[in-house]
């Protein structure tokens, strides 16, 4: 299965598609802007508490508003809404998910869950279909090259979630339910507040859905029939905060569900429809302790435990999956700038039918640990900002590796800023890679290593903003797989591109718009002859973006959004047309605490593919009741 297929676009139909986006974002910016600031705390792009803009990263935050208002299904939806971001799906919810950021494929990408990673380790994606949007309170999504900060996998970026918490005093419970097309429902109760220092969050929801006909006669995991799922989540948080700024707390993330989907034959079994279904369970449970020992010292000590475990009855194989962190955080106010230094564990374990169970193994090696140090300098001179990072990972049975990454950042003025980067990463070989049977396995591979640098110009007044990157990246030793489904290094592959992100608000409008150019390509040298082949990489389009508008106007909010791709190549060449689809969603407040809110999805009921063979979500409608006392 090669991510490799023919030549990407030309350079003129890049400048061409360059200059397109720049006059969209243009576009919506041209008016005058609000003038009240809105400057958030993040935590992903430096690994503490920092507003964003002095973050010198490329960092998009999704709040609690902005997920209840999206009222999407599932959590590639609402990535890829956000801009930035591709995703491929077989299917609807529940459906094998990838996430592409900045031409990198979903194993470059590190997903966080309050803070500690949660990765199937078997092949390193995250696997965002698994995450429950209903336990979520906001995400951050840093783009760039994040081992420095965060080891393995970080070359695309990070993105990192943050489940929902207590943060008023008092006792406040929420619920919602809702109906749709192609019996979907939905529920969901809970409670969180605050009282003498403690703070509690609780959340349960459910779903199902009988889906639809995921696959065309074409695909040969052809199979005539709708692809149903259900699922049930549950969310948790407690903490206190003791004397002396001294902080405890625990979070719980769980979510189990079960999706039907497709299979073609295998050499090893040819599932019925009755069998072609996959069970799911995630679960991430954190605890950590907050304390400032000195006066400018923070402290932070954080255990996690994290586990994606799945089962394919058709094919007798149910992986049970674990990792487990320790790490320890620190900053200190020193030296005239911010110094931050940290250890940190990972132990990953693999188990299970299929992988080690009922015979013989079937992987090589069933563990494994990771073992970090890291630290990083940031300081201010004046209207610039610098800041250093290195990181040193040793990992069992793989090697050591380095990484580091330099930030730098102009502030020409209150709405100016001018930033550059370049950092390194890589991505150790997963169990998949390594260990899994020949010819599917390949312990030969080396890591994937990768050098990136961006430039951006940022403007920030009040709720309007522009943002224009430019970035490249080149990954050596790239993992990919060839036609006969064995991971293999390239020689390397290269994305350079450029996006821009704009938003302003006028009278009680909001217009934004992303849009993302790029060029990705995978260069072979052939062992033998030492020729070189040049391709473009799969699943991952020349041109894509979002805009959106919204309006809120007494009791009423509504909004509309368009997404678009241009034509991608799927793994073994096939060519995958471009598409616009548009979603459009309302809400209305009943009284203080209730609000009926509605979701249509792709109106123009656009039949487009993600994935060769696999049919993309029809037209949709979801509406329902939320209560939330305030």
């Amino acid at each position: 299965m090669s991510l490799l297929s023919t030549r990407p676009v030309a350079a003129h139909a890049f400048a061409v598609t360059t200059r397109c986006a720049s006059a969209l974002a243009a576009g919506l910016f041209c008016c005058s802007a609000y003038s009240q600031s809105m400057n958030p705390v993040v935590v992903t792009a430096a690994r503490t508490e920092t507003t964003i803009d002095r973050a010198l990263a490329d960092v998009t935050v999704i709040d609690a508003q902005a997920i209840s208002d999206a009222g999407v299904s599932s959590l590639p939806e609402l990535l890829r809404s956000a801009g930035g971001v591709e995703i491929s799906q077989t299917g609807g919810i529940g459906t094998v998910s990838g996430l592409f950021l900045r031409g990198t494929r979903n194993a470059q990408t590190l997903v966080l869950v309050d803070g500690v990673r949660i990765e199937n380790p078997l092949n390193g994606g995250g696997m965002p279909e698994y995450l429950p949007l209903e336990a979520i309170e906001r995400i951050e999504i840093v783009r760039g090259p994040m081992s420095s900060l965060y080891g393995s996998g970080a070359i695309g970026g990070v993105v990192q979630i943050f489940t929902r918490k207590g943060d008023a005093p008092g006792w406040w419970p929420y619920a919602s339910v809702g109906a749709g097309s192609r019996g979907t429902a939905r529920a969901q109760a809970g409670f969180r507040g605050v009282q003498s220092g403690t703070s509690v969050s609780l959340s349960a929801g459910i779903e199902r859905s009988s889906g639809f006909n995921a696959t065309r006669p074409s695909s040969p995991d052809f199979q005539p029939d709708r692809d149903g799922q259900r699922q049930a989540s549950l969310t948790a948080s407690l903490s206190h905060r003791l004397a002396n700024d001294v902080e405890i707390g625990a979070n719980l993330m769980s979510n189990r569900g079960r999706a039907e989907i497709d299979f073609g034959c295998t050499p090893f079994a040819c599932p019925s429809d009755a069998q072609s279904v996959q069970e799911f369970r995630t679960r991430s449970i954190t605890a950590y302790a907050r304390a400032q020992p000195i006066a400018g010292w923070r402290s932070e000590l954080r255990l996690g435990n994290t586990s994606i475990d799945y089962d394919l009855p058709a094919f007798a194989f149910a992986p049970r999956t674990e990792s487990r962190t320790i790490a320890w955080d620190n900053r200190i106010d020193a030296w005239g700038g911010r110094v931050q230094f940290g250890l940190e564990r990972l132990g990953q374990r693999i188990d299970g039918k299929g992988v080690t169970g009922g015979g013989f193994p079937v992987y090589a090696h069933e563990s494994r640990t990771t073992n970090s140090v890291f630290g990083g300098y940031e300081r201010e001179w004046g209207e610039h900002t610098v800041r250093a990072t290195l990181r040193r990972d040793r990992i069992g049975s793989v090697g050591s590796e380095t990484t580091g990454a330099l930030a730098w950042g102009w502030r020409l003025d209150p709405r100016w800023l001018v930033r550059a980067s370049y950092g390194t990463a890589f991505r150790a070989p997963t169990f998949d890679d390594l260990y899994y049977l020949p010819p599917y396995g390949n312990p030969a591979l080396k890591p994937e290593k990768s050098r990136g640098a961006e430039a951006a110009l940022e403007y920030s007044a009040g709720a309007s903003s522009l943002r224009v990157t430019a970035f490249a990246s080149r990954i050596d030793d790239a993992i990919e797989l060839d036609s006969m489904y064995t991971p293999r290094n390239l020689a390397e592959a290269r994305v350079r591109g450029l996006t821009v992100d704009a938003r302003h608000a006028l009278g009680g409008w909001t217009l934004r718009a992303s849009a993302t150019v790029q060029r990705t390509e995978g260069v072979r040298v052939d062992p033998v002859g030492g020729a070189r082949t040049e391709a473009e990489l799969a699943r991952r389009a020349p041109r894509y973006g979002v805009a959106g508008v919204e309006r809120r106007h007494g009791p009423w909010r509504f909004g509309a959004e368009a997404i678009a791709q241009a034509r991608r190549v799927d793994t073994l060449g096939q060519r995958m047309h471009g598409y616009v689809f548009v979603d459009a969603w309302g809400a209305y407040r009943l009284a203080r605490d209730w609000e009926l809110f509605a979701r249509a999805g792709n109106l123009g009921n656009r039949d487009y593919e993600t994935v060769a063979g696999y049919r993309s979500p029809p037209r949709s409608l979801f509406v329902g009741v939320r209560y939330a006392a305030r």
